[in-house]
Formats: structure tokens, C-alpha cells, sequence
């Protein structure tokens, strides 16, 4: 019998929602369209992270040496640099090389310097990357002592207030997305409620002649757990159709920073689509059921 009983509930399950149609597909349509949301903010809090890491690591620092300074000198500087706390790696860049990114920055104006030559005018430097950027400041102070560096350039306060503006809008998703599964587990739960008042008189019947609350409330959480499959399935079918569009607007028209493949998230996406789709099913299902299980 026990062998048999989850089987009875998956038969009672699918009658139950063959039966009640209309309440059946509100209910899909409902989880699928709380998901949707759902998905949304969770690809949108993903890449804010995700450019976030990108904002991060395009942090540098330079550091500009005098300009009066000697080969030998320019590496020794170089060479102290690399050799600091939070370092990860630095790129030296002579007169020359300046020159020509220079030259590449100006674009088609670029004939404007012809016949000049970086040595005459332009500074070496040092290109820093950081470990940890929440340490810039006192990487900073460390190069500005060093023997022949004139300046130092830190981009750190532009780069940490977008940071801080990703944070705010990965936390604002976190928080629309607790919201939104409370709100949708309350519609579910009034959706069902319709389906399980339709079915009251069995419901009762079966209290009356002995069956447990457990038994009676199965068939109707299983209902609800198949509700929240299928809405989780539409759901992603959709998200991957928008998401990969999105991705592709992207590349053509806003190529500045790069997003999530999809194929990368799909496993996160599936795990916790169908997982917040179960839940909302089934404690939407045990709280439409409360009232009536309490004859």
C-alpha cells in the first residue's frame, strides 16, 4: 500500500487539476508570471555583479615618473613597484609607447603630431592593477614616496560610486525578489483556495470517514507542486528567448561591458526557477487547504 500511494496521489493530483481546468491554467499562468519577474531580477542582480567584477578590474592606478628621469631609473622605479603589497601585476610604459596610445586616442587628428616624438614632451609610466581595490588609497601612498615619481593617478572614487550604484541595484533586486515570492505565494494560495472550495464537500467527506489531514492535504500540494513545474517551465523558455535577445542588443548597440552567456547561468537559473516554482506551489496549496482540514 505504501508502494502504491504516492502514485494514487499523482492519479488525484492530475484528475484534480483536469477537473478544475480554468482554475488550473489561472494558476499556471499566475506562477508563471511571478517567475518571469522572478527570473528577471535574478539575470538582472547576477549581471550587476557580473559588470561589477568588470567595473572592478578595470581599476587602475599609474603612476607617472619625472620626466628628466633615466632608463635605468624608470626600471628601478618600475621594479619598486611591482614589489609592493597589493600589486598583482604592472605594465611600464615608455615615452614611445605613450606616444603611440596617444595617437591611437586622437584617431583620425592624430596627424597633428606628426613629426613629434613622445620623448619630447611625454612622461614614462607605470600601469598598476590591484588585488584589492578597497585598499587603493594606501597602495597610492606607497608609490607617491618612491624616488622619481612626479604624480600619481587614481581613478578609484569614479570606479567605487558605480560600484556603490551596482550594489544598490543588486540589493534592490534581492529585496523585489523576496517581495515578489511573498506576493506571489499569496495569489497561488487565493487562486487554489477557488479550486479546493469547489472541492470542499469531498474534502469534508473524507475527514468524516477518517482520513488524516496528511492524506487529504497531499494530493492538494502535489496539485500545487506540478502548478509551480510547469509555470517554472514556461517561465524559463521565456527568460532564455528575452535574455539571449537582450544579449545580442547588446553586442550591437552597447558593446561596453559584457553579460552573463546564458548557457553559463542556465543550471543556476533551472535549479531556482523550478525550486522557488515548488515552493510557491506548495505552501500556496497548504495555506489555500488550512480552513478547510479543520472539521
Amino acid at each position: 500500500m505504501k508502494i502504491r500511494r504516492p502514485f494514487y496521489f499523482l492519479k488525484n493530483a492530475l484528475k484534480g487539476m483536469r477537473r478544475n481546468g480554468e482554475m488550473t491554467v489561472t494558476a499556471i499562468v499566475t506562477v508563471t508570471s511571478c517567475l518571469l519577474l522572478f527570473g528577471v531580477f535574478m539575470l538582472l542582480s547576477a549581471n550587476i555583479n557580473y559588470i561589477g567584477e568588470q567595473i572592478r578590474n578595470q581599476c587602475q592606478i599609474q603612476a607617472y615618473i619625472d620626466f628628466d628621469a633615466t632608463y635605468d631609473e624608470e626600471m628601478l622605479v618600475y621594479s619598486q613597484i611591482r614589489n609592493l603589497p597589493n600589486v598583482a601585476d604592472c605594465e611600464f610604459v615608455s615615452k614611445a609607447d605613450a606616444m603611440e596610445e596617444y595617437r591611437d586616442y586622437l584617431g583620425a587628428d592624430a596627424s597633428a603630431f606628426d613629426g613629434l616624438e613622445g620623448e619630447e614632451f611625454l612622461r614614462s609610466s607605470v600601469k598598476i592593477n590591484m588585488t584589492d581595490i578597497e585598499k587603493a588609497k594606501e597602495l597610492v601612498k606607497a608609490i607617491e614616496v618612491i624616488p622619481q615619481v612626479k604624480k600619481v593617478s587614481n581613478r578609484q572614487d569614479v570606479v567605487q560610486r558605480v560600484v556603490d550604484v551596482t550594489d544598490v541595484i543588486r540589493n534592490g533586486s534581492l529585496g523585489a525578489m523576496l517581495i515578489l515570492l511573498l506576493v506571489a505565494i499569496f495569489i497561488i494560495s487565493n487562486t487554489i483556495k477557488l479550486s479546493v472550495f469547489a472541492r470542499k464537500d469531498e474534502i469534508h467527506i473524507m475527514k468524516y470517514v477518517g482520513a488524516t489531514a496528511s492524506f487529504v492535504r497531499q494530493p492538494f500540494v502535489l496539485e500545487g507542486i506540478l502548478t509551480g513545474i510547469i509555470g517554472g517551465a514556461i517561465s524559463l523558455v521565456l527568460i532564455s528567448f528575452g535574455y539571449n535577445y537582450v544579449i545580442a542588443f547588446m553586442k550591437d548597440f552597447l558593446d561596453i561591458f559584457d553579460l552573463i552567456p546564458f548557457m553559463e547561468i542556465l543550471p543556476f537559473m533551472v535549479s531556482t526557477t523550478l525550486i522557488f516554482g515548488v515552493l510557491m506551489g506548495a505552501v500556496g496549496s497548504a495555506i489555500a487547504l488550512v480552513k478547510h482540514l479543520k472539521v
